[in-house]
């Protein structure tokens, strides 16, 4: 409780300040770089807070100046800031519109991203043909396939919205596979316990081959697979994430 303690209140601290300073700021700055440098720092202050570390293996098979659609499970509300930091402080999410309701954070986070609302699918399909428009410009987002936090710690199926749009944009999906983050803080529990979070970066998938519904659904499987296989192979067999070796 004392991590969730200071972490939350590190986190709101920063997250006051940091917000006027985008909104005073994103008049002038349409690619929303200034978004990106607040959310890495406010991110490695929670982190440094909450005694939490963030490993990333396998980064250097992607070249992080394309864009692409990184497709992640989701176990922690520890995974997005770990993402912000041990990927790329760019990359840009497709987040719930339930926060928009909180005061100047939620406006700040909406500029640099996308808002859906998950219980409508028209607003759903037209967040994601926003994101494709995005991705043409160079953004590159990250989508949880799960839909949601696990709450057990064990993959989840996958929803087929981030492999559509991949297909539609004619980017590269790379997997991420999350491990570590369900340990440091569950779905439901305001307890933060210290740690390492480790993502493991898989190779780009050419989406060339797709087409329309079921290549989406072809293309889900085998991501689904291929992050199934990366946490199998670390919660069953115990082999450490920098030993496994990431490949399609």
């Amino acid at each position: 409780m004392t991590r969730f303690i200071l972490g939350a209140t590190a986190a709101a601290i920063m997250t006051i300040v940091f917000a006027v300073l985008y909104l005073i700021s994103f008049p002038f700055d349409s690619r929303n770089r200034v978004f990106s440098f607040i959310a890495y720092y406010w991110s490695r202050a929670v982190f440094m807070a909450t005694g939490v570390k963030v490993r990333t293996v396998g980064l250097e098979k992607i070249d992080l100046s394309k864009p692409y659609v990184y497709v992640s499970n989701h176990a922690s509300l520890f995974d997005i800031i770990a993402v912000v930091v041990g990927i790329s402080r760019h990359i840009r999410f497709v987040a719930k519109k339930e926060i928009m309701r909180v005061p100047i954070f939620g406006l700040a986070v909406s500029r640099a991203n996308i808002m859906v609302d998950r219980k409508s699918g028209l607003d759903g399909a037209r967040s994601l043909e926003n994101a494709a428009r995005r991705i043409s410009r160079g953004d590159s987002f990250i989508l949880f396939a799960e839909g949601t936090r696990t709450r057990d710690g064990k993959l989840q199926p996958f929803k087929r919205g981030a492999f559509s749009l991949a297909i539609e944009a004619g980017v590269p999906v790379v997997p991420l596979t999350i491990l570590g983050s369900y340990d440091i803080m569950r779905k439901g529990s305001l307890t933060v316990h210290g740690g390492t979070i480790s993502i493991v970066v898989d190779p780009a998938i050419d989406v060339s081959e797709y087409r329309g519904r079921q290549g989406a659904f072809a293309l889900m499987r085998r991501v689904h697979d291929i992050i199934e296989k990366n946490y199998i192979t670390v919660k069953t067999v115990g082999i450490q994430p920098s030993a496994i070796s990431a490949d399609c």
